[in-house]
């Protein structure tokens, strides 16, 4: 049996849920209390969120626990389905109020409260009237109407809409909007790095990391920045969420580049520093890293220079660019002997990738389980891999879903590369990068 990916990580297109959305917004909103209207394991769902949140920051060594806002649940069963579950719902909005005396109440829509057609936002005003504080209801239902994505948004929009108020414009200062891992992650650590070098200062992340009593540190933003690492239908309704903050307050956003890789990454500098009038410490700081970086270069170079590699694919050209890898592995002096496509697409998107993977390269290009294929595995030196492949002789590097911010990514990559073709030959093995 010839070589092969051991795990296919999807081979079909998928749906999801507005709720885990909705908490992903609100989870350290302090002052918010959420509420999801819907039957009680719905709520497992934001359970494991926060679980593999805190794992996350754990193996990035970050120091800060999070402590996630009240998350509580109208409980709906067989008989609120059939005769519908509005007065469940008031009874835990009273509940919550009365025990957690939240500044602001979220209900959070489930598909079975949009099938048996509970109003929650006259619920909502309701409520507010009688109870004296902000309660308000995200507009998607589970899946019937929305996805993770759009309860994300509609609920970052009702803070927007509700809780954001004019305020003088505070220099030296920005914001920045969506998550990428969130605030105490390494990617917005290493960005918040970057950002100092200029200097700015970050304020706050928005949504998720602003508590409803600092949401006005966004309007008064030098400048808001969109996270991300490409442009696509998802990105563009976090833009749409950067224009409408525009439209209401003024404030600037900058979402037309990211900062992912390192070219990407100073076209991303330059771009702050015009924005905030500060061209010439973005350039100050661009030659501080790009000189950092060729220092790295240059001392691995001598182990890497003319050692064969072969690329493993096999994800979507969407989620994975392979000329960041190539870019790297020419500056390093490594001999890209050949691409190999593995057999972990969507229909007609490892087409997709191919088109793009010609374009950046002349290197022979293969699909797993040909011949060519494993002699390309068999007679390079290591193996760079979205996916862990079957034979445990190959030195492997997987490679991570989503590059990091800057130059961190490829200097560590550097170092994954000296470090696997220094394993001997009859050891294969595997490293994270």
């Amino acid at each position: 049996m010839g070589t092969e990916a051991k795990r296919v990580m999807m081979r079909r297109m998928n749906c999801s849920c507005s709720m885990p959305g909705v908490w992903r917004a609100l989870s350290f909103v302090r002052g918010a209390l959420v509420i999801f209207h819907s039957p009680r394991p719905c709520a497992h769902i934001a359970h494991g969120m926060d679980v593999g949140s805190f794992h996350r920051l754990r193996a990035a060594g970050a120091k800060v626990r999070l402590s996630p806002v009240p998350l509580l649940t109208s409980s709906l069963s067989d008989a609120e389905a059939i005769f519908g579950g509005e007065d469940r719902l008031r009874e835990c909005i009273r509940f919550a109020a009365e025990k957690y005396r939240p500044q602001a109440i979220f209900i959070a829509n489930s598909c079975v409260s949009g099938v048996i057609g509970d109003d929650t936002c006259a619920v909502a005003e309701e409520m507010e009237q009688e109870l004296g504080l902000p309660v308000c209801a995200v507009s998607a239902h589970g899946f019937l109407d929305g996805a993770y994505y759009a309860g994300y948004l509609d609920a970052a929009r009702v803070l927007v809409d509700r809780f954001m108020k004019p305020a003088e414009r505070c220099a030296g200062s920005v914001v920045l909007l969506g998550d990428c891992g969130g605030f105490h992650g390494a990617y917005v650590e290493e960005l918040c790095r970057l950002l100092g070098l200029l200097p700015l200062r970050v304020a706050g992340q928005f949504p998720s990391y602003l508590a409803l009593s600092e949401m006005d540190v966004v309007p008064a933003a030098e400048l808001l920045i969109v996270l991300g690492q490409r442009s696509d239908e998802k990105q563009a309704l976090l833009v749409d969420l950067a224009r409408h903050i525009q439209e209401r307050f003024g404030t600037p956003y900058l979402a037309d580049v990211y900062a992912v890789g390192s070219e990407e990454t100073k076209e991303w500098l330059r771009a702050v520093g015009r924005l905030c009038g500060r061209e010439w410490e973005a350039e100050e700081a661009i030659r501080a890293e790009e000189s950092a970086f060729q220092r790295a270069v240059d001392e691995v170079r001598p182990t890497l220079a003319e050692r064969r590699v072969t690329f493993a694919i096999g994800r979507d050209l969407d989620w994975f660019q392979p000329k960041i890898i190539m870019r790297l592995l020419k500056k390093a002096g490594v001999e890209l002997a050949g691409v190999v496509l593995l057999d972990s697409f969507l229909p007609g998107r490892r087409e997709v990738m191919e088109e793009e993977v010609v374009r950046l390269t002349d290197a022979p290009i293969s699909y797993e389980g040909s011949r060519e294929a494993e002699e390309l595995f068999k007679t390079a030196d290591f193996v760079l891999t979205t996916h862990e492949l079957t034979d445990a002789r190959l030195r492997q590097i997987f490679l991570a879903l989503m590059p990091s911010v800057g130059w961190s990514m490829e200097k560590k990559l550097l170092r994954d590369m000296v470090h696997i073709v220094c394993r001997h030959e009859s050891r294969g093995g595997l490293i994270y990068g």
